[in-house]
């Protein structure tokens, strides 16, 4: 190019060309980056990034899992340094591995895969490029087995503490004598596992980015590297916690001990008993506490004298409290309610059995009497007595006379057998003369007892099983019956009552006003809903073949009706049956039931209280059909020689 052709050029063309150039080498370097950047993104995706240990071991390249089982085989609790746990004057060494220590890995991979990931991008490139300058190191964190850690605690604690003495009281003869307290220490288990983790942290270092720049790329994951903490035992200082006793002095256990073994201690315990005129009679029991076993009661108690805490003589409250025990075991016993009998001719009111009252013992509270009557001139106690009266009294029954009589249940037993007239008698006789209670349940069977030959039932012909058999207490219905019956007129509410599997002509008329009972489930209930007691009072008329039960006390004020007995869907009795019976003799028959016909009867209870209806309650029975049943004698033998 001449001088011409310069002449012509633009002046900024070489400059052009100069930044163009500039431009391409930039873009190609910026390319160059972006496909390295790329490149290193997809090699590390799954992989901790390049730069970063863990306890001087690179973990870089890594896949979580692969550097937490590499870490595994090569970081045990052998590596860790062992602790020297002292006092002022001795020195305990324990290994790591007795403490349960080990290395938190898990933490330290998640920590290491979460460099360069906070998800910002510029902080993360900056992360990235830094790790691959400087490298990052992770130090593990120790944790300790609590399990291993507190049983190693608790062996040097054993050695290195010793328990207070408490001032000690004995007696010899009238004289005490007491020893003298003596603090004593205890290791602080639980500071003291704080320090050694606290010294263990502190010991193994901290974390922290490479102070001079990488030499090269990282090496190998499976290079050895030496351990970046002091192989020198860790001191850790054991942390005590002191026990003193509170006083280390008694005063006046001379004074308080004569006090207390002047003289026996007498325990007192009035018991109102009723007497067999209904009145209360105040019986006395006593009970001596000698010196022996006062004296067994010494203890020592924290008292305030003064507005200050001081030791002084006292006695175990425990000690007297089991002593009592055995007393309360001779007082306790439960109410017994008393049987009366009434003549409505003259009106007079009278004890067939004394009642009883229930008495028990308040253990805490005569626990507390002895114990503040120890030390006084006091010697006797009245112990507190619970006293339990009967349900009801005499007197109860006294405050509503005249008696009046408020309903009757009525049954006849003509043609019983005289083991069924003595079951009815026996049976009755367990209900005269009860009272019920205002305000409460009456059950059947609860006052029966057992229906046993030993309490006076003969076997008779009972219902059992849909049959029709000898066993004890034959005819306990019929007294079940007969006492519902009184229930129902007095209009009082019937919380349980069965009707029989079938008609039963004792029961009858009414028919659907009978009442099954048997041990132990089938019971007749009714509540006495008044405020005022029922006195039950019953008859066996022999002569009549009539029994009876009557309630007496303070009218309810209520008239009792039925509609029906309502018979619907009769059913005709089966065929009889007959049964072998091998005790009767040949030939002979006995029938032991009567044909019934089934039915489904109802009947209406109608309670009216000052002429207005009140009630109107439905009793509904389904008897079965019944067949008459027949024992046979067994056939007589052929005659000898007949074909």
């Amino acid at each position: 190019m001449d001088d011409a052709d310069m002449a012509r050029t633009p002046w900024w063309r070489p400059l052009f060309q100069a930044a163009l150039a500039l431009w391409l080498i930039a873009l190609v370097a910026i390319s160059a980056a972006g496909v390295g950047f790329l490149f290193y993104n997809l090699r590390y995706a799954g992989r901790i990034y390049e730069g970063v240990s863990i306890a001087g071991i690179p973990v870089g390249g890594l896949e979580r899992q692969e550097a937490l089982k590499m870490l595994s085989e090569r970081l045990h609790a052998e590596a860790l340094p062992p602790a020297v746990l002292y006092t002022a004057d001795r020195e305990w060494l324990a290994t790591a591995q007795s403490l349960g220590a080990e290395f938190a890995l898990d933490e330290a991979v998640a920590q290491a895969w979460a460099l360069g990931r906070s998800g910002v991008f510029r902080e993360d490139m900056a992360v990235r490029l830094r790790l691959l300058w400087q490298g990052y190191t992770i130090m593990p964190s120790v944790q300790f087995d609590p399990g291993k850690m507190l049983l190693a605690l608790r062996g040097i604690a054993r050695q290195a503490g010793h328990p207070a003495q408490r001032a000690q009281l004995w007696v010899a003869g009238l004289q005490a004598h007491v020893g003298r307290s003596e603090a004593g220490r205890e290791v602080d288990i639980a500071a003291t596992q704080a320090h050694l983790e606290a010294a263990y942290r502190e010991g193994l270092g901290q974390s922290a980015w490479g102070a001079v720049p990488r030499l090269g790329w990282a090496l190998p994951a499976t290079a050895a590297a030496a351990a970046p903490w002091p192989t020198e035992p860790i001191r850790v200082p054991i942390i005590f916690r002191e026990i003193t006793p509170p006083l280390t002095e008694v005063q006046g256990a001379q004074e308080r001990v004569q006090a207390l073994l002047q003289a026996p201690l007498t325990l007192r315990a009035d018991l109102p008993e009723i007497m067999p005129d209904g009145h209360l009679e105040t019986l006395t029991r006593r009970w001596s506490v000698d010196q022996a076993v006062l004296s067994e009661w010494l203890t020592l108690e924290h008292a305030t004298v003064g507005g200050e805490g001081v030791l002084q003589v006292g006695v175990h409250r425990e000690a007297i409290r089991a002593y009592l025990a055995h007393i309360s075991e001779e007082i306790a016993r439960g109410p017994r309610e008393g049987r009366f009998d009434y003549d409505p001719q003259t009106r007079t009111l009278s004890v067939l059995a004394p009642g009883q009252n229930g008495f028990s013992l308040d253990l805490d509270e005569a626990a507390r009497r002895v114990a503040e009557a120890c030390f006084t001139p006091q010697r006797e106690v009245v112990l507190p007595i619970t006293v339990v009266p009967p349900r009801v009294t005499y007197a109860d029954l006294q405050a509503i006379m005249p008696l009046e009589l408020i309903s009757e249940g009525e049954s006849g037993f003509a043609g019983s057998t005289a083991a069924r007239l003595q079951n009815i008698k026996v049976a009755t006789a367990r209900f005269h003369g009860l009272a019920v209670p205002p305000h409460s349940a009456f059950s059947f069977l609860s006052h029966l007892g057992l229906v046993t030959t030993a309490n006076g039932y003969s076997e008779s012909w009972i219902i059992y099983g849909g049959r029709t058999l000898l066993g004890p207490g034959g005819g306990v219905c019929q007294v079940g019956t007969t006492f519902f019956r009184a229930a129902f007129w007095g209009g009082y509410p019937i919380l349980e009552r069965s009707p029989h599997a079938y008609r039963v002509s004792w029961y009858e008329p009414p028919v659907g006003l009978d009442a099954a009972v048997f041990q132990p489930s089938v019971d007749v209930k009714f509540e006495n809903d008044t405020p005022t007691p029922i006195l039950i009072l019953t008859e066996v008329n022999e002569a009549a073949s009539k029994l009876y039960f009557r309630f007496y006390g303070k009218r309810p004020g209520r008239r009792v009706t039925i509609e029906g007995p309502i018979v619907e869907n009769p059913v005709k009795a089966p065929d009889p049956v007959y049964e072998e019976d091998p005790f009767l003799a040949p030939g002979q028959r006995v029938q032991v039931e009567s044909a019934h016909d089934g039915a489904d009867v109802t009947v209406y209870r109608i309670i009216e209280e000052n002429g207005r209806v009140v009630a109107r309650e439905r009793f509904f029975s389904r008897y079965r059909p019944w067949p008459a049943r027949y024992r046979v004698g067994p056939q007589a033998a052929p005659a000898s020689g007949s074909p």
